[in-house]
């Protein structure tokens, strides 16, 4: 069954530009992902920094793959530097 991925991220005040930057950097290699059907990039147009990533994999373990991925780790060391928020959420299809 696939899995849908809702990723949120607000950025700290003043690093919403290196954010955006980080971010754009994961979406080639995501895409290049087995297992990665829709992986797309949002950009607020309301709030300031803030960023959504809608994602499709085709099943858990592809997306459960992803976050070990040499990108995500390196993304996840400078987060703490740019992100003053996150959210991850988990969905799958109801009807």
């Amino acid at each position: 069954m696939a899995l849908t991925i809702v990723a949120q991220f607000q950025a700290r005040p003043g690093m919403e530009a290196e954010l955006e930057t980080a971010l754009k950097m994961l979406i080639l290699p995501t895409r290049a992902e087995s297992g990665c059907e829709v992986y797309e990039l949002h950009r607020s147009l309301e709030q300031p920094g803030f960023f959504h990533f809608h994602e499709i994999w085709s099943a858990d373990s592809y997306w459960e793959a992803h976050m070990r991925s040499p990108h995500i780790r390196e993304f996840t060391t400078r987060s703490e530097e740019l992100v003053a928020e996150s959210r991850i959420l988990q969905l799958e299809p109801v009807g």
